[in-house]
């Protein structure tokens, strides 16, 4: 019982609190490094979500009302002639979001390739600078991760309805919503992971995501655990949005409080992707020397990271 508890305190706590620690010692060692990459990738990567969320606010809602209205329709026709109309406003979303997401794209790959390959030199006790000015010579780096983002998009709007189907389907249950949440949170875990396989070696797309699906055996519940608490923080700072939002229409991106969450969203896009590269060279140390000690011969593993 004791081993069951100790071995659940650690994948809960003590394991999650190491890879936390360990993030914010590098990001705090290379401040200057990691404030550059704040201002040229995340910072304007917030700024356009934001504007976006607050600029599309009144469509959404336009949109979630008329759903309402026709679920509550007493004719049929009524209940088509709103579905039309309410279809035809979530279309001219949807292309909004696809002009959107060319937009935020350039950002979140320079981003995602900047900070995992400073995070993962300083991992390696290796010059963070050095590292990044290094990987924004080399084409590589950018077509793999710009590959692995689109296979990430697709499976996770693909797996998008599956969690209301579930709350569906059950009768709105908790557990429903509580298991469809939990397996999202866990697959964002695997996402993330894979697109840092894909930055710091020379994989791409699927084999990205299926490698970073194997280094979390064993860790699957400490990583499912950070991947929540990162997810919970971005949760709570949409939220106080969408609050702000819901009490004020008139509220601008330039308005004080949305320029401080915009920070604040900017800073936890940045953390996530250094706490994810800790967790991969983390897993990928302990799984080299498990290899080693299993083989009990004296063979050098390689480094998942000797290419940076």
């Amino acid at each position: 019982m004791w081993e069951a508890k100790d071995a659940l305190l650690w994948c809960c706590v003590v394991s999650p609190l190491k890879i936390l620690w360990e993030s914010l010692r590098i990001v705090h060692g290379n401040k200057l490094l990691f404030c550059a990459i704040f201002s040229l990738t995340t910072l304007p990567l917030s700024f356009l979500t934001f504007a976006f969320v607050i600029s599309t606010h009144p469509l959404r809602t336009h949109v979630h009302h008329l759903e309402a209205v026709a679920r509550v329709a007493h004719t049929r026709v009524e209940a088509r002639h709103v579905w039309h109309e309410s279809r035809h406003d979530a279309v001219h979303l949807v292309r909004m979001r696809a002009l959107f997401s060319l937009l935020v794209f350039p950002f979140s790959l320079a981003a995602v390739a900047a900070a995992v390959h400073a995070a993962a030199a300083a991992f390696q006790g290796n010059p963070a600078s050095a590292a990044v000015f290094s990987a924004v010579r080399r084409g590589g780096t950018w077509k793999r991760p710009a590959v692995t983002v689109i296979f990430v998009y697709v499976i996770l709007m693909g797996f998008a309805p599956v969690p209301r189907v579930l709350t569906a389907v059950s009768g709105s249950a908790w557990w429903a919503w509580a298991f469809g949440l939990g397996v999202e949170v866990y697959l964002m875990a695997v996402m993330g992971l894979g697109l840092v396989v894909s930055v710091a070696e020379e994989r791409m797309g699927w084999e990205a995501i299926r490698v970073g699906s194997g280094l979390m055996k064993g860790r699957r519940f400490s990583g499912w655990v950070l991947s929540g608490l990162l997810v919970s923080l971005s949760g709570f700072i949409n939220e106080k949005l969408e609050t702000a939002l819901f009490e004020n229409n008139e509220v601008g991106v330039w308005d004080k409080v949305v320029v401080s969450l915009m920070c604040w969203y900017a800073v936890v896009v940045l953390l996530s992707y250094v706490v994810t590269t800790v967790f991969y060279c983390d897993s990928r140390r302990r799984l080299d020397i498990k290899e080693f000690e299993e083989a009990d011969v004296d063979v050098e593993v390689p480094s998942a990271l000797s290419s940076l």
